[in-house]
């Protein structure tokens, strides 16, 4: 499991879109797409629930159930 993978987790899930996690410094839409799928793809699991337009994005019941232990890593 890669740790900037898990980072991008935590911010999505705080933020509720790739595209506002994408305006953090060095990184792009395309990035955070990719490493949510690596993640996603290592784990077996689905981690959100992708939505179209505006409305913020949503996790998962495995999501919900990661995120605690990942922000234990960064916070």
């Amino acid at each position: 499991m890669n740790i900037k993978n898990l980072k991008t987790f935590v911010w999505i899930a705080h933020l509720g879109s790739f595209r506002k996690v994408a305006k953090k410094p060095h990184t792009t839409q395309p990035a955070i797409s990719s490493r949510i799928a690596s993640l996603e793809n290592g784990l077996g699991i689905k981690l959100l629930i992708r939505t179209q337009g505006p409305a913020p994005m949503s996790l998962t019941a495995k999501g919900r159930e990661l995120l605690p232990f990942a922000e234990k890593c960064f916070y």
